[in-house]
């Protein structure tokens, strides 16, 4: 299900990616909201066992499965690690990589984020913040597969890489099997992960028709058609996503 409503908004003044330099007040936002219906308690997270490694026995108890988060906070329920992006709409413009690196940390034997956005060209540093050893092994489609061990507490220097190709993927460590996580690469940088409110916002594109698209590792996908009229502009997308109990 998909609602969408329109209303003009002060903007704050910020940076955004973007072919050319525009005044704050002279941008549009794109503000998104995941909801979630159906029974939460049949997805609760479970407690994941990582007692096999010594090194992360400390952990135990605190790292809980992330395919399905779901957010009870307020009066219905959201959904956190789904990634939203533009899917259509910004034709052949052209968006320079960001030379700020995209960051992925191992900190207490599970990936934070677990769902990761980058820019093609983009640099990506990996750290290791855990007193074990840890093996990074990129699924991609499109990239190359990465597959490197990094030794314990590499949280200075880490190990950077450059994803040059739109794809969306699993990343895993061959040490330990619960540990996952997906990245995405994107030609813009109109795209964001929903949190533990299940919202954010996409902000910074032209007027224009654009195709949201909504990705979630367990629910799949959803579009949303919306169109910015005018600089300056606000609207807001809501998608849903329906969980049974399998």
């Amino acid at each position: 299900m998909v609602r969408i409503r329109t209303w003009t908004v002060a903007l704050c003044a910020l940076a955004v990616f973007a072919a050319t330099t525009a005044r704050a007040e002279d941008m549009s936002v794109i503000q998104v909201k995941v909801g979630f219906k159906g029974n939460p308690d049949d997805f609760k997270r479970e407690v994941i066992d990582t007692s096999k490694d010594p090194n992360c026995a400390k952990a135990k108890g605190k790292i809980g499965t992330e395919n399905v988060v779901i957010n009870k906070k307020g009066d219905a329920p959201t959904l956190r690690n789904v990634l939203v992006s533009i899917k259509s709409g910004l034709g052949d413009k052209a968006f320079p990589a960001p030379k700020e690196p995209a960051k992925l940390t191992q900190v207490g034997c599970h990936y934070e984020p677990h769902v990761l956005g980058i820019v093609e060209g983009q640099p990506l540093k990996v750290f290791n913040g855990d007193d074990t050893n840890h093996n990074i092994h990129f699924l991609p489609k499109k990239n190359e597969e990465h597959n490197f061990s990094q030794p314990k507490k590499d949280e200075t220097e880490g190990k950077e890489l450059k994803l040059v190709a739109e794809d969306v993927f699993k990343v895993k460590c061959d040490v330990h099997p619960w540990m996952g996580c997906y990245i995405a690469v994107f030609k813009h940088p109109f795209f964001s992960v929903t949190g533990e409110d299940g919202t954010y916002e996409i902000k910074g594109m032209p007027p224009g028709k654009y195709t949201l698209e909504a990705w979630h590792e367990e629910f799949g996908t959803q579009t949303a058609e919306v169109e910015v009229k005018s600089a300056g502009e606000a609207k807001t997308v809501d998608f849903t996503f329906e969980g049974k109990k399998k």
